[in-house]
């Protein structure tokens, strides 16, 4: 070697780079440090001596502000290489031989994780994420199982294509509520204009939709335009089905309901009458038996019940309306109410002038 050769420090990667014929290893050339324009680290060999791989680059990783994950270190992984941290010179024979290399120390060099490129490592890991989605994805496509699995899996099988048919028969179950829905909803806003039109109805009277029946607390609620209303069975001949149209008069600051007309007879589908004699009655509570030794105790849940049962004597006669186990309705079967024949039949005419005008659909059974 000349006296005045110029030398530099370099990372070299490749056997082919370097020529290694006249160089000695010098562990003066220890060093650590980020190369910012290959955009690599690197690391002499004598600082990580009984070290983990893994456990270098994840330090590195978190010196950096990555985050120490599967991914980052497999990344890392990719491109580390057992290089050699060089004293190079400067002169060459050309520009495709080698370098000539005086001085050396064996280092460990990778780059940091790059959004941009994936290494042959990475890329295999991401695969193999990529078939087990795809496997989860698809129960039937399964082929690792495990031959003492296999009526496990015909098990498992029978019971997606069970929940396939019924998830199918639920999705067109709510399809055709919904079309119901609208259509009620369109049906009783051009009832209601129409009848705002016409002016057929007083003020206080307005038409509404069931929208809830509370078996437990005796009471349906009904809904005009966004009001909503709670109205006791009891004020009630009868315990309506859900989306029931009807008509309410209101006091004459329309916030208290006074009486309800239902425009048909349908009723709760799931309910059952029964006649019951009273066994004893006590402040607002009640025991009757129907003809078949079932017992009912029942205690007033609002005023208007409350009201009546203390007009109740041992021994009168109830009708009892159930449904779903609950007491949803209970009326007195000997009482004398002598408006009710002209209420009924002032509701008659209310329905008839309706279905006339052809607001809604008028049923009227041949007994009536």
């Amino acid at each position: 070697m000349a006296i005045f050769e110029k030398e530099n420090l370099r990372i070299i990667r490749d056997q082919a780079d370097a020529d290694l014929s006249k160089a000695s290893i010098n562990k003066y050339l220890s060093a650590v440090d980020y190369d910012s324009e290959g955009k690599f680290f690197y690391i002499t060999i004598d600082r990580v001596l009984f070290s983990s791989p893994v456990a270098i680059i994840k330090s590195v990783l978190d010196t950096h502000g990555f985050v120490a994950n599967l991914e980052n270190i497999l990344s890392c992984l990719d491109s580390c290489v057992f290089s050699i941290y060089a004293k190079v010179s400067d002169q060459k024979e050309s520009e495709s031989a080698p370098a000539k290399v005086n001085d050396y120390l064996p280092c460990v060099r990778f780059e940091l994780p790059q959004k941009n490129k994936v290494g042959d490592i990475l890329q295999s890991f991401y695969d193999e994420i990529s078939r087990y989605e795809s496997r989860l994805a698809e129960p039937k496509k399964i082929s690792w199982a495990a031959a003492g699995d296999s009526k496990a899996d015909r098990q498992l099988n029978k019971e997606i294509k069970h929940l396939k048919e019924t998830n199918r028969q639920l999705s067109e179950q709510v399809e055709a509520l919904t079309r119901r829905l609208i259509e009620e909803q369109n049906a009783a806003s051009r009832a209601s204009r129409a009848l705002q039109s016409q002016q057929a109805l007083p003020e206080n009277t307005r038409i509404c939709r069931v929208e809830h029946v509370d078996f437990k607390r005796r009471i349906i609620r009904v809904k005009s335009y966004r009001k909503v209303i709670d109205i006791p069975t009891h004020m009630l001949d009868k315990v309506p089905d859900y989306q029931a149209r009807c008509l309410i008069t209101f006091d004459d600051d329309e916030k208290v309901p006074m009486g309800i007309l239902f425009f048909n007879s349908e009723e709760l589908s799931s309910l059952e009458r029964r006649t019951a004699e009273l066994l004893y009655v006590e402040g607002d509570t009640f025991k009757a038996r129907d003809s078949m030794r079932n017992e009912f105790q029942i205690k007033a849940v609002n005023a208007m019940e409350a009201d009546t049962i203390k007009s109740l004597r041992r021994g009168m006669k109830v009708l009892i309306s159930v449904a779903d186990d609950y007491v949803v309705r209970f009326s007195v079967l000997n009482s004398n109410d002598q408006q009710h024949f002209q209420r009924a039949i002032q509701e008659q005419l209310v329905v008839y002038e309706i279905g006339r005008n052809q607001l809604v659909d008028l049923k009227i059974d041949d007994g009536e």
